[in-house]
């Protein structure tokens, strides 16, 4: 029918007295059905599964834990993001021995109602990859995913001696096979270092790269955290994005882990906002709670909605990093985002 009408539109108005008109009606009717057609074409191919990298080859970037159908829109509960909460939420726990690794996939998926896992390094003693195969054996009898693995090796990747982001490297190795073996979703970075602004960022990029050469080799995506210092300056965040221009190494923006310093805090309002665009997960991490159920240290509302704005629909995960019964805390913070779209 368009044809049609655009062919009637042609001959009437060629034939006119009007041939500028109708060469711009032409114009606009391509314009109009590019305009229309050139989206849908790229929302087509946004929804295709993209190929698994083949080892050796540049990582993909980290995906949303939601399956690929669900990434751009709700998923069928009517939610956005899926929910998981870092085993670090229980480090008490796991010290005195009423949590064990072998108890953990049982016990967060009926205490928590949560089945995806991000892991701590620090959790994790003398792991192997035997042990991490058993673990992940666990994992799917329950039903739970791990997503992010933190190795915790320390601060040393954007250092600016060689011999110790050399060091840090060899430390980070052994915890991409772990990852792997675990089918974690990306490996968790540091890239705390020392020195100013303009010093630290060249050396955090290095240390990036060199992290990635050692990741892709087994197509794993890296995640930088913020965990203070610089890292917790959005800004020096996404400058790091710019300059590596990599997309399989991505953020994980926090809701409460923002110092800098002891004299100064980011703006978490507009950190979030800087570092959206660049994120695999977001950290939900809460130290304690108001008499209005939320937190002591910031409105999860504003939060949520600053992320509902965006078209981010990757895993929220749950970090009760405060005192008390730490299952109490996860469970808090879980109502809360729960309210906001989050799912299970």
């Amino acid at each position: 029918m368009t044809w049609r009408i655009d062919c009637f539109i042609r001959i009437k108005l060629l034939g006119s007295d009007e041939p500028n008109l109708a060469i711009s009606i032409c114009m606009q009717r391509r314009l109009f059905l590019g305009n229309i057609l050139k989206p849908i074409g790229l929302i087509t191919t946004a929804c295709v599964g993209a190929t698994p990298p083949a080892p050796g080859s540049a990582a993909a970037p980290a995906q949303p834990d939601a399956p690929k159908t669900e990434a751009l829109t709700k998923n069928k509960s009517g939610g956005f993001n899926a929910l998981a909460v870092a085993q670090a939420s229980f480090h008490r726990m796991f010290k005195d021995g009423s949590l064990t690794l072998d108890t953990f996939p049982q016990w967060v998926k009926m205490q928590c109602g949560l089945t995806r896992v991000q892991w701590s390094g620090g959790l994790l003693p003398a792991i192997t990859q035997a042990s991490a195969k058993t673990l992940r054996g666990a994992c799917d009898a329950q039903g739970v995913r791990s997503l992010l693995i933190d190795p915790s090796i320390g601060i040393g990747l954007a250092s600016a001696d060689a011999g110790v982001s050399g060091a840090a490297l060899e430390r980070l190795k052994p915890w991409c096979d772990i990852a792997i073996e675990l089918a974690c979703t990306g490996l968790a970075i540091d890239l705390r270092g020392e020195g100013t602004y303009e010093e630290q960022l060249p050396r955090a990029v290095a240390g990036a790269n060199l992290a990635f050469k050692v990741a892709a080799a087994v197509g794993l995506p890296l995640v930088a955290q913020s965990l203070g210092g610089f890292t917790s300056n959005a800004t020096f965040m996404a400058a790091l994005m710019e300059q590596l221009k990599n997309a399989a190494i991505r953020l994980e923006p926090t809701f409460d882990s923002w110092k800098i310093s002891e004299q100064e805090t980011y703006n978490r309002a507009r950190g979030m906002g800087l570092m959206l665009p660049y994120a695999a997960s977001i950290l939900a991490d809460y130290t304690d709670f108001a008499t209005d159920g939320d937190s002591v240290n910031f409105k999860s509302d504003y939060l949520m909605r600053q992320i509902r704005a965006t078209t981010f629909r990757g895993p929220v995960a749950i970090l009760y990093k405060g005192p008390g019964d730490e299952l109490a805390g996860v469970l808090k913070a879980k109502s809360i985002l729960i309210k906001y779209k989050c799912v299970v």
